[in-house]
């Protein structure tokens, strides 16, 4: 472990020798008080795991009690692990090697379409809302840090502040936890039953200076990003590619103002939801630019499996959007009598 950290020591330095070779500024080297991460190098040597009894052995610091051990697949090779001191708590990240999964081949597709009002809105109907919001205890911790003393020549806090700020920073990161494994699991769903997936570059870091809070709550940009690791084939649409608006039986294109959530088209008189709307829109859009042929393979069966499993994600609401309607069924809705019960 030593020799790890002298050696990570020596990269850093050349870095730095190197940036500033290039003309850029690197600043000075400046003491570090504590080291929150050290690289476990040798499995079996530098550090060992005992699934069953839930225990750490680590070379030097003895042995210690694990939680999260199942996450780590059993048929697997396990190599490094680095160990982590993040606000009070320790954690272990192992890299371990799994056999590698081969890539979906089943000429599914799926749009989809991001949003603030609901979060994720599927070409097939299904709308995805989900947030996670601070706790209320974190507004407290805030006014406790506040008025804690702060010494303008040291630039620090008092002791009860540095807790303080401990706290805060273990609740944002139990937050963030939540919508990263949000994210991951809609995503995983998605990269596993679809091949081709289609979404849009949308200008998420704008949209959080617009509604700020709702865009921080969901992370819709993690999940995007993950979607492109992920899925066997991304297929990106432009970010000024008009979505919105546009009738997903004759194409006509209608501007749609924030508040219209649902539109009906003059040209032939169907009533569509804004969002699955623009969802086909997207897909279609991005199997234009992959040049995908007439060979998709069918998913209604799936949608109502996907439901159920998107409802089983915790702080996650999932629905089915109205399915678009004709003009005789509009109008038949439209001149339906009221009865008067009791």
């Amino acid at each position: 472990m030593k020799q790890y950290i002298i050696k990570r020591l020596q990269n850093n330095v050349k870095a730095l020798h190197e940036l500033s070779e290039k003309g850029k500024k690197v600043g000075k080297i400046k003491y570090i008080k504590s080291l929150h991460s050290i690289f476990l190098m040798q499995y079996g040597n530098t550090y060992t795991l005992d699934i069953k009894k839930r225990t750490l052995h680590i070379q030097g610091l003895g042995d210690f009690k694990v939680i999260g051990l199942e996450q780590i697949p059993n048929a697997c090779d396990i190599t490094t692990a680095n160990l982590i001191e993040r606000n009070g708590d320790y954690f272990l990240h192992v890299t371990v090697y799994v056999p590698k999964e081969e890539k979906v081949h089943n000429r599914k597709a799926i749009g989809i379409d991001l949003g603030v009002k609901d979060q994720i809105t599927f070409s097939n109907g299904i709308k995805v809302k989900y947030n996670v919001e601070m706790p209320k205890r974190v507004k407290r911790l805030y006014k406790v840090f506040s008025k804690s003393q702060y010494n303008n020549e040291t630039k620090e806090r008092s002791k009860r502040g540095q807790k303080v700020l401990v706290k805060i920073k273990k609740e944002f990161a139990h937050e963030n936890n939540q919508k990263k494994d949000i994210n991951n699991k809609i995503a995983h769903y998605i990269a596993t039953n679809y091949e081709f997936v289609a979404y849009q570059n949308d200008p998420i870091k704008e949209w959080q200076r617009l509604f700020g809070r709702r865009i921080y709550q969901t992370s819709i940009g993690g999940f995007r990003d993950t979607l492109r690791i992920k899925v066997s084939t991304p297929l990106e649409v432009g970010r000024f590619t008009k979505t919105t608006g546009i009738c997903m039986y004759c194409g006509y294109s209608l501007h749609l103002n924030l508040y219209e959530r649902v539109f009906k088209c003059p040209s032939c008189g169907r009533v569509q939801d804004r969002d699955v709307s623009a969802a086909n829109a997207i897909g279609y859009e991005g199997l234009s630019l992959r040049n995908v042929g007439e060979t998709l393979a069918d998913d209604d069966a799936s949608t109502s499996s996907m439901l159920e499993y998107l409802k089983s994600i915790p702080h996650v609401k999932a629905s089915i959007a109205g399915e678009a309607r004709s003009p005789e069924q509009v109008d038949g809705a439209q001149e339906a009598p009221s009865v008067r019960v009791g």
